[in-house]
């Protein structure tokens, strides 16, 4: 049985391990796993973790997004205690037209919603079904899943994928996120930190609010009388410490576009569950998922999601799955 490793136990790296485990003994290498105490070290615990689209995608993210939301569409009929959820996705766009919305025939129920409905300043707004999942409650089930089917975890910090050299593996997976910047051997110098910060508050609210434009701002219910809300994007910032203007914003914002729901923009009206700081691992040139020779091992890049990591997800893990088993048939060009 082939052995393949995977660097990397964030949901890229895990999700990727299920779709190979069933044929390939996999080994799934960490500085940060599942169940561990919050860190700033990795971006999978702290997402707002629902499905949702991304603009601009071309055509090979597009399908591996749809994969995506194939497999977790499913999970939540087959698997509810993972946390994964179906739930209403109101969508609005300042700037993106109907026509620009390469996503209308996937979302299941997907409709305009009325000129009348929509916020000062948007242009379009849509209502569909989608899934959103509390990570805390699914790396670990997702873990568990996977130490079942025969998947082994390793805790290591590594400073470049060459440090696993003679571990024993067939193909290594590269699922490191924006540890790519600064693994030794990768220095990918197109990978980005982008700094997001939230608030899980207590609510009862059991819609998604998303806007995306000048004010982008969003609601994510967990649908267990707690949501995220947010949004911001610091692109290339790091700081750790919570900003408390960036915070009244927030507060301010999801006052504003739902004021029924929140009346309030002052923290002391708000049951702020906790403050969340959190780094997504971007790259403007898009996802990488290629193959390629390094220093003579069979390597598979999947990383670069940005804010998407639950959006690709399970896609990404079929695409990347797709060229680790090419790797038994054809050899790429190595790189010099």
């Amino acid at each position: 049985m082939p052995k393949i490793a995977i660097v990397g136990a964030g949901i890229t790296g895990m999700a990727i391990a299920s779709m190979l485990s069933r044929s390939h003994e996999i080994t799934i290498v960490a500085r940060n796993l599942p169940g561990d105490a919050n860190s700033l070290e990795w971006a999978s615990p702290w997402a707002g973790a629902c499905f949702l689209c991304l603009d601009g995608s071309n055509a090979h993210e597009q399908r591996m997004q749809a994969d995506s939301l194939a497999w977790l569409w499913a999970l939540a009929e087959s698997h509810p205690e993972s946390s994964v959820k179906r739930i209403e996705m109101n969508d609005f766009q300042d700037e993106t037209p109907w026509e620009k919305i390469w996503y209308k025939d996937l979302m299941p129920g997907m409709r305009k919603i009325s000129p009348e409905e929509l916020p000062e300043g948007v242009k379009l707004g849509m209502r569909y079904q989608t899934v959103v999942l509390t990570p805390h409650i699914f790396l670990p089930w997702l873990r568990k899943q996977l130490e079942r089917s025969g998947v082994k975890f390793v805790r290591k910090e590594l400073k470049a994928l060459n440090d696993l050299k003679d571990f024993g593996h067939d193909v290594l997976v590269n699922a490191t996120g924006w540890g790519s910047k600064f693994l030794t051997d990768i220095a990918d110098e197109g990978v980005q930190q982008i700094r997001g910060q939230t608030l899980l508050v207590r609510t009862s609210y059991d819609k998604i609010f998303m806007r995306h434009g000048k004010d982008y701002t969003y609601v994510i219910p967990r649908l267990d009388g707690t949501a995220i809300i947010g949004g911001i994007k610091q692109i290339g910032e790091t700081y750790p410490e919570v900003d408390q203007d960036i915070k009244a914003d927030i507060l301010r914002r999801v006052h504003e576009h739902l004021p029924n729901i929140f009346p309030s923009p002052q923290e002391t009206d708000f049951e702020i569950i906790q403050d969340n700081v959190g780094f997504r691992p971007g790259r403007p040139e898009g996802v990488r998922v290629e193959q390629e020779i390094l220093g003579g091992e069979k390597i598979v890049h999947a990383y670069g999601t940005g804010g998407g990591g639950y959006v690709f997800s399970f896609g990404l893990a079929r695409a990347t799955a797709t060229l680790v088993n090419d790797y038994f048939f054809k050899i790429p060009v190595a790189r010099l």
